[in-house]
Parts: structure tokens; C-alpha cells; sequence
């Protein structure tokens, strides 16, 4: 009789390992809706911030149109390290542009490109969102590796508020 040379291992039958991390079923995924939420949050922002540096016009054209650049590039990044954590969770992470919008917590300003003031407005905003996620994270799912990465973007957000800030002082 032949061995088999699989060893039990059909390559065909795929297996949904979940990580054991520390975190029960219930909590990861609950993290994962959270986690896709402030990923569509980003998602938007990111847009409106693209928007902005298209379409910008003014006395501080080139000073902004570098500040927009800077910013939708690092909203870039923290989206990738958002969906990666729904990820490392076991999850998946939201992508098409209509999930996105069923997910923001921010408003949408149809056939409007965003100013200063929006953009702002936004990432203020956002800041109370994630201070609020990052809060359920620690204390009701006991995530600190979701809290310690929600910190860290909290402080983002409060660099590039304050940075935009910076502008509406100078008007």
C-alpha cells in the first residue's frame, strides 16, 4: 500500500485559522468593525485631502499644495496600518468605495472641493472618534495592541490639525 505523500494535507480544503492572540472571537471581531470604521474614516479624509491639493488656489498655493501632498501620503500609510491590524486580527478589511462611505463617521460635501476649515474640521473630528475607539479598545476589549496603534495615529492627526491650523492663523 502507498504512503500518502500529503501527509493528510489536502492542498484543495482551506482552513480559516484564527489568530490565538489573547483576544476571545467576540473581541476581535468587535475590533474589526471598529478598525474598519476609522478605515473608511481615513478613506475619506485621504480623498478630501487629494481633493484639496487638485484644486487649491490662493496666496498660499505652494506652501499648501506641498502641506496637501505631505498629508494624503501619510493618511496613505495610516490606512495600510489600519487594514493590516483588521488583518492580524483575523478580519477583513473593507476596500470599495461604497463600503467606505457606509462607513465613515465623517460628512461628505458633494460637488464642494474641501478648504482649510473642512479639512480641520475633519481631522478634529477624527481625533474625538479615535480617542473614543482607542478608549473601547483598552478598556472593553482589552486590545492594547489596537490601542497602542490608535495612539500613535491620534497623534497624526493632531500634527496635521495643527499644521492646517497654523495656515487659518496667518489669514
Amino acid at each position: 500500500m502507498g504512503r500518502d505523500h500529503n501527509d493528510g494535507f489536502n492542498p484543495k480544503v482551506q482552513v480559516d485559522l484564527q489568530p490565538n492572540i489573547g483576544l476571545d472571537d467576540s473581541a476581535r471581531k468587535s475590533v474589526v468593525g471598529l478598525l474598519n470604521n476609522i478605515l473608511a474614516d481615513e478613506a475619506v479624509l485621504t480623498i478630501k485631502t487629494r481633493n484639496a491639493h487638485w484644486n487649491i488656489h490662493g496666496a498660499y498655493f505652494s506652501e499648501l499644495y506641498t502641506l496637501y501632498d505631505v498629508q494624503y501620503k501619510r493618511l496613505n500609510d495610516i490606512s495600510d496600518e489600519i487594514a493590516e491590524r483588521v488583518r492580524m486580527l483575523g478580519g477583513y478589511a473593507i476596500g470599495s468605495l461604497q463600503e467606505f462611505l457606509d462607513h465613515t463617521r465623517l460628512g461628505e460635501q458633494s460637488g464642494d472641493f474641501p478648504h482649510l476649515l473642512r479639512l480641520l474640521a475633519d481631522h478634529e473630528a477624527t481625533i474625538r472618534f479615535l480617542r473614543e475607539d482607542a478608549n473601547h479598545c483598552s478598556e472593553d476589549y482589552e486590545d492594547e495592541g489596537t490601542f497602542s496603534l490608535l495612539v500613535g495615529v491620534i497623534r497624526h492627526h493632531e500634527k496635521m490639525a495643527w499644521l492646517l491650523r497654523s495656515y487659518i492663523d496667518k489669514e
